[in-house]
């Protein structure tokens, strides 16, 4: 009687039972970030009157004893290798999305619902097993901007060949958060007729924010890291340093980058300025031993570079390092350079070699068969 009851009101009402799925949050572990086109759907749907629900995949399993009927059931990734069940593909009412499924071919949302303010409360119901609920609890998240002009290999971000205004700040703000945080590809790739205002505002606000993907340095110059270094930055300035083919238009950038801090900020002995430092992709596709070795010493160049002027990798490695005769060295790179501890930040990849518990016997063996690599894993943070 209450089922039919519900389908009356539903029907006259136009009321729908819709549930929402986090593919990554469900299917990875220690996922700590919330899917912004959740929040965004959730927030369409609630103000349409609909019934919203966040769910995971044994609520609508047909062959569970527990399955749930939902209308309509958004299903949302943002990494490919998350795990997805085979029968959500076969269901008439699931609606499948982001670059998880699609990488650069992911349709937008429609504009109404991409111009949706985030409902920040829709991942209440999973907080029980979210292990780190700081970006759902403390930030404000969005995109400013949207695209890129670069178009690099590797990247997910080729669909447009410039960068565009997307959002007004307040169209995502949430006044009760503490942070903000923005997902844009390339923000200053915009011109500043358009960046200065998001500064502009961002300084009213007068709270912590972060550009969540990598800054691209080599748009910035002496005005906009000024503006930039006044406002309040929230933890690590990320950029990036993808390419050895790009050092010597980066170079110079990091230097004035690392000139400005030390002016505008010399109250601070340490400016916490990270680079996004991508590896384990072969350009000409051959992944020879020549590449393998090529790649860990432009690897460490960058590295230098990066120690010259008072800031430290994050390492991030291409798919294929996992069919490299090298594996274990890029293990122990990644765990020397971007463990919490901060080994990085005071010893040298070879004292972490020699003294770390954790090191590959692989990659001792590395360091002996090719000993022009013992100078370079010397390199340690000035």
């Amino acid at each position: 009687m209450l089922l039919i009851l519900r389908f009356v009101i539903a029907s006259y009402f136009f009321i729908m039972k819709i549930g929402l799925i986090d593919n990554d949050l469900v299917k990875r572990d220690n996922h700590n970030f919330p899917n912004l086109a959740i929040m965004k759907l959730s927030s369409y749907h609630k103000n349409k009157g609909d019934e919203v629900e966040l769910i995971g995949f044994d609520e609508i399993n047909p062959m569970s004893l527990f399955s749930n009927d939902f209308d309509l059931i958004y299903v949302s990734k943002a990494f490919t290798d998350t795990e997805t069940p085979e029968y959500i593909f076969k269901m008439n009412n699931v609606k499948i999305g982001g670059t998880g499924f699609y990488f650069d071919k992911a349709e937008p949302l429609p504009y109404e619902i991409e111009h949706s303010k985030p409902d920040y409360n829709i991942y209440k119901k999973a907080y029980s097993f979210i292990k780190n609920k700081t970006f759902f609890d403390e930030y404000s998240i969005g995109y400013t901007s949207r695209g890129c002009f670069r178009h690099c290999e590797f990247c997910v971000n080729k669909n447009l060949n410039k960068v565009e205004l997307h959002s007004p700040i307040d169209e995502f703000y949430d006044p009760t958060k503490k942070k903000l945080a923005m997902l844009d590809d390339n923000v200053l790739g915009l011109p500043n007729k358009d960046l200065f205002p998001i500064f502009e505002r961002l300084g009213e606000i007068n709270k912590p924010f972060q550009y969540r993907q990598a800054m691209d340095i080599r748009l910035l110059n002496d005005e906009r890291i000024d503006k930039l270094l006044k406002l309040k930055y929230d933890d690590v300035y990320y950029f990036a340093f993808d390419k050895w083919s790009e050092k010597d238009k980066i170079e110079p950038k990091i230097k004035l980058w690392s000139e400005k801090i030390h002016i505008l900020k010399p109250d601070r002995k340490w400016i916490r300025t990270k680079f996004y430092t991508f590896c384990a992709f072969d350009y000409n596709g051959k992944y020879d031993i020549d590449f393998w070795l090529n790649d860990i010493e432009y690897l460490f160049r960058r590295i230098e570079i990066m120690f010259e002027n008072k800031a430290v990798p994050f390492v991030m490695r291409f798919k294929e390092w996992e069919n490299s005769p090298f594996r274990e060295v890029y293990i122990n790179i990644c765990q020397w350079a971007n463990m919490p501890s901060g080994s990085i930040m005071i010893k040298s990849f070879n004292e972490w070699i020699d003294t770390g518990s954790i090191v590959y016997k692989q990659t001792k063996q590395f360091r002996d068969k090719y000993p022009q690599f013992r100078r370079m894993f010397d390199a340690k943070l000035l």
